[in-house]
């Protein structure tokens, strides 16, 4: 991925802006006191490159997203590329995160800051930036540009290491806004499944050989066009995309997100899960589903105990950002996803149930909204009703939790000299929200940033939570049954929240 040298950069853009780039924008205006600050703090070896280094790492991020940072303005010299400070004592770098969400971020901007002196001899870089600037798989593509990872070339796969009408290896190809970006379809680890988010196991049609038919897990009325073969979909994902968009539009309105607005921006709390990516991947081989099948029935089942963040009708429906580019704009940085709305499955109380029916509910509806006729719909969406379109999304009456999944690179990443050692993804919180996640995967590892107007130690017991329903995850079996062999391997992840 390549970004042409410019003159003089500049943070807002100009021209039309297409769905969903002038959704978010209206979005902002709309809730000036709600952030939408996305992005990721890098935890370094050692300590945090000088100003003349980063500058120089920094160079080709400020051409590919053509606009200098926040406040630096026009970029001249080093100075304008990144704040510097000294880590107070015992401060963690989730404390770090919690102070980027924290601060306020110029719109179409973004900014760069270090933090020296954390634990074990570390720095961290914190890399953030407007929503209306770029998506999740932004994010990525400025971290590859960042780092030099390979594999995300400007006429290749696109920021998610996915190609235009295939998934990506791990399971997410949508983020969102992400960071945001984040993200809902491809295979698990295993490669297996071309179809979308539930690709690896279940069927389009929610059926599978590892898992509960459709009748069982996602009845049939509810969509009564599943498809059934090839030539079948190419008829039917149009009308399902048009049913999965058009639903949380035209239901009925119990509320918005404007009338939760009214009063000071929210206090945020952040904390962090990490683990490896293999065990993520081997849940989702062992019960037929994909990681982002395996991410959100983990959240669903950490959230079986929060009634507080339940929607209408105690239902716990999730937002999640789909990655819809397609050939002619992989590269693209700039906002590109459809979100999509799933409801979680909190009432079942066994797990490897819990996942079977998150399989089914997300199963092929990636796919549906990358159709070329749904993305030629989207694109000429007028910009006053982009507006209209997040507003009736991100309403808490219709959506309760914003879940995105964006994957990075894989390999080993360098930035300005120094390793990284791990990667904290940041997500903004809608209006009227009470809890934002994000699940970001790089260098084999998986971590889950949950952002919440509740005190911290609430943010990391949700932490915990979605890692001890890994556990749980990885000794059932696909039909719920406990695996007496095999499951001490994974019963006992090498994870922790922080």
């Amino acid at each position: 991925m390549t970004g042409k040298r410019i003159g003089k950069p500049a943070g807002k853009p100009t021209g039309k802006l297409p769905f969903p780039d002038a959704a978010l924008v209206a979005y902002g205006k709309a809730h000036p006191g709600t952030g939408l600050t996305i992005g990721v703090v890098l935890e370094l070896e050692g300590p945090p490159p000088d100003r003349h280094q980063l500058a120089s790492s920094l160079r080709p991020v400020a051409e590919l997203l053509g606009t200098g940072p926040s406040d630096g303005g026009p970029w001249r010299d080093a100075d304008d590329y990144a704040e510097y400070a000294e880590a107070a004592p015992e401060r963690s770098l989730s404390d770090v995160a919690q102070e980027a969400l924290a601060r306020p971020l110029e719109p179409h901007r973004w900014s760069c800051s270090t933090v020296a002196g954390l634990p074990g001899d570390t720095s961290a870089l914190v890399w953030r930036a407007d929503h209306r600037l770029l998506d999740g798989a932004g994010v990525v593509g400025v971290l590859a540009a960042w780092t030099g990872a390979d594999g995300l070339a400007a006429d290749g796969p696109d920021a998610h290491g996915s190609t235009a009408d295939g998934p990506d290896a791990h399971g997410s190809t949508a983020d969102g806004p992400d960071a945001d970006g984040l993200g809902a379809d491809g295979p698990a680890a295993d490669g297996s499944g071309a179809d979308g988010l539930a690709a690896h196991g279940p069927a389009a049609d929610g059926s599978g050989a590892d898992g509960p038919a459709a009748a069982t897990t996602s009845p049939a009325w509810a969509e009564p066009w599943r498809a059934r073969g090839a030539l079948h979909r190419a008829v039917t994902d149009p009308l399902r995309a048009a049913w999965l968009c058009g639903t949380p539009l035209l239901e009925r309105r119990r509320g918005s997100a404007a009338e939760a607005d009214g009063g000071p921006p929210a206090t945020l709390s952040y904390a962090c899960a990490e683990t490896d990516l293999g065990l993520l991947r081997g849940i989702a081989r062992r019960h037929g589903t994909t990681v982002n099948d395996v991410y959100l029935a983990a959240l669903t089942g950490a959230l079986r105990a929060r009634p507080e963040l339940l929607g209408p009708e105690g239902q716990m429906r999730a937002l999640i950002p789909v990655n819809v580019r397609g050939q002619g704009d992989a590269a693209v940085l700039r906002n590109r996803h459809i979100p999509l709305r799933i409801a979680l499955p909190v009432a079942e109380p066994d797990a490897g149930r819990r996942l079977a029916l998150v399989a089914a509910r997300t199963a092929g509806r990636a796919r549906a909204l990358r159709h070329p006729l749904v993305r030629a719909v989207f694109r000429s969406v007028p910009a006053v009703a982009g507006g209209w379109c997040f507003e009736r999304y991100f309403d808490p009456a219709r959506a309760t939790l914003l879940a995105s999944n964006v994957r990075g690179p894989s390999s080993p990443l360098v930035v300005a000299g120094r390793r990284i050692r791990r990667v904290l993804p940041l997500n903004f919180l809608p209006a009227g929200h009470h809890l934002s996640t994000v699940l970001a995967t790089a260098q084999d590892q998986a971590a889950v940033g949950f952002t919440t107007t509740a005190p911290r130690r609430a943010a990391e017991s949700f932490a915990a939570a979605w890692l001890g329903e890994l556990r749980v995850l990885a000794a059932v079996g696909p039909w719920g049954r406990v695996q007496a062999a095999g499951a001490g391997a994974t019963a006992s992840p090498a994870a922790s929240a922080r």
